[in-house]
């Protein structure tokens, strides 16, 4: 069986070669420049697991997936993959995150692993020709002169005057 996993927005499953298959909770809402096959809910995370870490993830999304059966599982990817290969193409689970960035994970990924662990098969992700969206750091502004200085230099200019609110209220 030859089954792949990506992220929807691969340019390489333009080429017409693949039959593309969403596993998220929904469907990308930017243009693909092909055509989404399908949409298998099933092997989607449920919403509250899209916040957890992978540590916490991984045990959650493996009970989801034990919940809805291990046969039935293989029997669902097993008619996809038929479904592909019947015109000539090959099977590929989508989702959004890009795992070739240093951090980043993906329930494909872990259902690649699950998959691996129940048929013996592997699932690896698809060659991706885009150069990977690193997230930057949000850049910190700084300020021309720091705070205690500028503090520093209003209490050295004449008629600067310290006030309190407990001097204000007469305290």
């Amino acid at each position: 069986m030859a089954i792949w996993i990506s992220r929807y927005s691969n340019k390489e499953l333009q080429s017409g070669k693949y039959y593309p298959v969403g596993i998220s909770i929904g469907a990308p809402k930017f243009p693909l420049g092909y055509t989404l096959r399908k949409q298998c809910y099933s092997l989607a995370p449920k919403g509250y697991m899209l916040n957890m870490e992978l540590e916490r993830f991984k045990p959650a999304y493996y009970e989801k997936l034990e919940g809805i059966g291990t046969d039935r599982i293989i029997d669902m990817v097993q008619r996809m993959d038929e479904e592909a290969r019947a015109e000539g193409k090959e099977l590929v689970l989508l989702c959004y995150e890009d795992v070739r960035v240093p951090g980043d994970w993906c329930h494909r990924t872990v259902f690649a692993e699950w998959w691996a662990e129940q048929t013996g098969e592997l699932i690896e992700e698809l060659y991706d020709p885009s150069e990977p969206k690193v997230k930057k750091p949000a850049a910190k502004k700084e300020s021309k002169e720091p705070v205690k200085k500028v503090v520093e230099t209003r209490k050295e200019e004449p008629g600067y005057e310290q006030l309190s609110l407990f001097g204000l209220a007469g305290i």
